[in-house]
C-alpha cells in the first residue's frame, strides 16, 4: 500500500532528534536533559505506562506511545466550546464514536499520542485545553496528591475542571507511580524537547 510504504520512509519517521542522535553516539545530552531522561524511564514514575512500548532504556526508534486508548480525565476546554458553539453540555465520546465500538466503557477514551515533536505541537491533550508542557506534566499529580497546589491548574489558578466522562476515567492507571515534584518538571520537559525532529528544532523555545 502506498501510504504504508511512505510511513516506513525516513521522510515520515526520520528518527534524527537529539535523543536519537544521543543513542547513536552523535550528540550529548545536557545535565538537565539527562536527569529528565532518567526520570522518564524510571519505573518510579508512570510515563512508561502509556508512552513507551519497550521500557528498557536506550532502545532505538521508540515511538513513545503504546497506541492504546485511555480516559485520563482531561478537563473540558470551555474556551473552544464557546467558540464552536457546542456549549458545555456537549460531550465528546472519543473512542465510543468509532463505528465499530459500542462498549459504553469506551466513552471518553482517546488514543495515546506520540511524544515525538511534542514540544512544538501544542496546545495539548485531545482538546487543546493546556498551553504548556509543564502544565501537562503537573496535571497527573491531581490523581496522586490531594493538596491544593496539585488540584490547581497553574495556567488558570483555578481547579483543573470537570472531565466529560468521569465514570470511565482510569483511576487505577493514573494512581500508579510517584508524584512529580516541581524540581523534576523542568528536567522532564527538557528531555521531551530532545524528542524533536531535527527539521523542527528551530521551533524550540527555552
Amino acid at each position: 500500500m502506498p501510504l504504508a510504504a511512505f510511513e516506513r520512509t525516513t521522510q515520515f519517521a526520520p528518527f534524527d532528534s537529539k535523543y536519537d542522535r544521543f543513542l547513536r553516539g552523535e550528540a550529548e545530552l545536557t545535565a538537565e536533559e539527562e536527569i529528565g531522561r532518567k526520570l522518564f524511564f524510571s519505573q518510579v514514575f508512570n510515563c512508561h505506562s502509556c508512552h513507551v512500548v519497550d521500557t528498557r532504556e536506550n532502545v532505538r526508534n521508540e515511538a513513545f506511545t503504546t497506541h492504546r486508548y485511555h480516559n485520563i480525565g482531561v478537563p473540558v476546554n470551555a474556551t473552544v466550546r464557546e467558540r464552536n458553539g457546542l456549549g458545555l453540555s456537549h460531550r465528546d465520546p472519543g473512542l465510543l464514536d468509532h463505528p465499530g465500538v459500542d462498549d459504553p466503557a469506551a466513552a471518553g477514551k482517546f488514543k495515546v499520542p506520540t511524544l515525538r515533536n511534542v514540544a512544538v505541537t501544542g496546545p495539548y491533550m485531545h482538546n487543546g485545553v493546556f498551553e504548556d508542557l509543564e502544565t501537562v506534566v503537573l496535571f497527573y499529580n491531581r490523581f496522586i496528591l490531594t493538596n491544593a497546589e496539585s488540584q490547581t491548574n497553574p495556567e488558570t489558578g483555578r481547579p483543573w475542571g470537570d472531565t466529560e466522562y468521569p465514570d470511565t476515567v482510569d483511576h487505577e492507571l493514573l494512581g500508579e507511580g510517584q508524584p512529580i515534584s516541581s524540581l523534576q518538571v523542568g528536567p522532564l520537559v527538557a528531555f521531551l524537547k530532545t524528542l524533536t525532529d531535527r527539521r523542527y528544532e528551530h521551533l524550540l523555545t527555552d
